[in-house]
């Protein structure tokens, strides 16, 4: 087994992160490893592809860029408290290819995600980030899945 000196966590700033973080710290104790925060704003990747926003002003980047900083660092005080946080890293552009991409130039061994549970239209319409990487992922990927919501069974096992 390879040595485990890097992990990353992808966050989209959820609820289902603070899952992923109670993970990511668990292991990055274990391994002695640091932690790597990364979070991929698709706001450049939608003006690139010529999607008509209007809202979109030309400094809501150094806006974007600025606010998802403090957030990181909140998080990383907050929820990674007690391990080597060196990294926390912004990009721009398709989240799942930001991720594997970082990933593999960064010599990242293990890869934390967090899932959100989509199912039928929104799962078809906003895609799975967390598929794309476990299917592409260069390195094993720890996916992190919250108490989603189901239809209950009941099964009647007698008395």
């Amino acid at each position: 087994m390879q040595k485990v000196s890097r992990i990353m966590m992808p966050v989209a700033f959820s609820e289902n992160d603070n899952l992923a973080a109670d993970y990511a710290r668990q292991l990055a104790l274990c391994f002695d490893a640091e932690v790597v925060l990364i979070h991929v704003s698709s706001l450049d990747f939608l003006m690139g592809h010529q999607v008509p926003l209007r809202f979109i002003q030309k400094d809501s980047k150094d806006y974007e860029q600025e606010i998802t900083d403090k957030l990181m660092r909140a998080f990383a005080d907050k929820a990674l408290s007690e391990v080597k946080v060196q990294h926390k890293v912004v990009l721009t552009g398709n989240t799942a290819s930001e991720i594997l991409k970082y990933g593999r130039e960064n010599d990242i061994q293990m890869i934390v995600l967090a899932s959100h549970c989509r199912k039928g239209l929104e799962k078809m319409f906003v895609g799975s980030v967390a598929r794309q990487v476990v299917k592409k992922s260069h390195c094993p990927v720890l996916l992190v899945h919250p108490p989603c919501p189901s239809k209950s069974r009941k099964v009647d096992f007698g008395p």
